[in-house]
């Protein structure tokens, strides 16, 4: 009987970095990584974190708990972490499908589309998490993917994500879908609002809105911006951001004449906690206009809803696979300022609906877990690689010369012509 007792997880090669997709990359990473006798993560590096691996800094830069292998792949001599925005790079690609091969684990795990091409073109077992539905003009190259018997299976995290595969021709048997989810421990020990304030040195009369997450226009900046304009007595707190970004924001309410705007910038996942429990609401305002509004199952989202802190959000489809009005959040109109007034100004005037939809939140979100996410992926590995066919699982002979004549000579035959979209 096949076992899933192994598992490689390739990463895109750039963490630690900003990009929220990382955090969900390591935070899974520590899940399987309690769940599976021989795991580990690879990503890149330069000389002195391919030795140290796993060190602290990365550990408080993802708010990890416990220690897993890290294979730092030494791409530079030395670099300045955490990694850019922009960061790709086609030698780690195959330095790290070479690393996996030797290792010859159960199954590779990947988010990064080339790496899941070229592991199957080589034969490899292949279990690929993928938040996004097939582009247009690319269908070829996922088709293929789509395909490949040697595809053991996708994860993805919403049920209209996998309506998009099936529709492609992909069957349903072999999707899986798994929402985001949240690291509890982050949020430990809980915090009231005042010591989480009297932490942060922020003034305990203000009437605080908070958003974490990037400033990218998509997900809600502008309404962020129009609310605040409509709420001028009251505090609008957004922590994260690229450093163009933050200065974008900055021009734009100095533009508009707002002195209600606080910018944090980027914390690491050990602080975020104090400021979601420094808020009075917490917001998530993400555009319809976004062209993967329909793809979205935001980390934020999670995080707000273990804060106890009550949450106004964007009435998406996708969003409202979680969030529900007058339930565990209220829903306002997407891109509607007023409409985020108006729940804005309901939750201060009701601390009875506020308390409740936070307390509603908080309980559900308890299974919304890495570890339970794990646990259901492995579980769908280990069906997926029982019910694949035997030369599906076994590697070919002569594996090593079948990458240097088909893979390393003819790489750029097998990449994908986009650029893979960063994480929501």
């Amino acid at each position: 009987m096949k076992s899933l007792s192994s598992l490689v997880y390739l990463s895109k090669g750039n963490l630690p970095s900003k990009m929220a997709h990382t955090i969900q990359v390591a935070k899974m990473a520590q899940a399987f990584s309690q769940n599976i006798e021989d795991f580990e993560l690879v990503t890149s590096g330069d000389i002195l974190s391919a030795i140290q691996g796993m060190n602290s800094d990365f550990q408080t830069w993802y708010g990890l708990h416990h220690k897993f292998k890290l294979v730092r792949l030494p791409m530079h001599f030395k670099i300045k972490y955490p990694f850019p925005y922009n960061y790709e790079n086609e030698i780690f690609y195959k330095l790290a499908i070479l690393y996996a091969c030797l290792k010859s684990p159960s199954v590779v795990y990947t988010r990064t589309p080339t790496i899941a091409a070229l592991l199957l073109k080589i034969g490899v077992p292949v279990l690929w998490e993928w938040h996004e539905p097939i582009p247009e003009g690319t269908t070829s190259f996922y088709q293929a993917l789509l395909n490949n018997k040697k595809l053991l299976g996708i994860v993805t995290t919403l049920p209209q994500l996998a309506e998009n595969y099936i529709q492609h021709g992909f069957l349903r048997s072999k999707i899986l879908v798994a929402p985001n989810a949240v690291d509890l421990k982050n949020f430990l020990p809980y915090q009231d609002k005042q010591l989480a304030r009297k932490k942060l040195s922020i003034c305990q009369k203000h009437k605080i809105v908070l958003y974490s997450g990037h400033l990218y226009e998509y997900k809600g900046i502008p309404t962020i911006l129009e609310t605040a304009r409509l709420l001028p007595d009251y505090k609008f707190v957004l922590v994260g951001g690229w450093a163009d970004d933050i200065q974008r924001v900055q021009a734009d309410y100095k533009k508009i004449g707002l002195s209600n705007i606080i910018l944090v910038g980027h914390v690491n996942q050990t602080k975020l906690a104090s400021y979601l429990y420094a808020a009075d609401v917490l917001i998530l305002p993400t555009s319809k206009y976004w062209n993967l509004a329909g793809a979205t199952c935001p980390l934020k989202l999670f995080d707000y809803m273990v804060s106890r802190r009550p949450i106004v959000a964007s009435a998406l489809p996708t969003i409202m696979t979680v969030a529900r009005d007058k339930q565990n959040a209220l829903l306002a109109e997407p891109d509607n300022p007023i409409s985020f007034k108006e729940a804005i100004l309901a939750l201060f005037e009701n601390p009875v609906l506020a308390n409740a939809i936070a307390e509603c939140a908080f309980q559900e979100v308890q299974n919304f877990t890495w570890d339970n996410r794990a646990k259901r992926v492995l579980q769908f590995g280990a069906e997926r690689l029982q019910a694949a066919d035997e030369d599906v699982v076994s590697y070919r002979m002569g594996l090593m010369k079948y990458i240097k004549q088909k893979v390393f000579s003819r790489v750029d035959n097998y990449l994908p012509s986009l650029q893979s979209s960063q994480a929501r």
